[in-house]
């Protein structure tokens, strides 16, 4: 209501909406803006699309579905490298011999 009616005061709009003072009013107004459209936030790598607001992980990270589906085969690629790593340093140090220093 509040912003498909931005030519009206916010006495005019307290008389429409029950149970809304003008101070109410004003104040929704000071924080969602006079003249603007609700939207989604733009996606915070390629600034080109609209956070992907279905899923709450890609909300969180502020990006849209192509760069949150991209990110997240980025991450699954770069822990399976991590845990190749972390397999061939345990299996090197099983094969070396303990040396005892007397």
């Amino acid at each position: 209501m509040l912003l498909g009616h931005p030519d009206m005061t916010a006495e005019e709009l307290a008389r429409l909406l029950p149970r809304h003072s003008p101070k109410a009013i004003r104040n929704r107004r000071s924080r969602l803006g006079r003249w603007s459209r609700v939207r989604a936030p733009l996606c915070s790598r390629c600034d080109e699309r609209p956070v992907w607001t279905e899923s709450p992980r890609a909300r969180k990270m502020g990006l849209c579905k192509g760069c949150y589906l991209h990110e997240m085969e980025h991450r699954k690629r770069e822990d399976a490298r991590a845990n190749a790593l972390r397999q061939s340093l345990l299996k090197e140090r099983r094969r070396s011999p303990v040396r005892k220093n007397p």
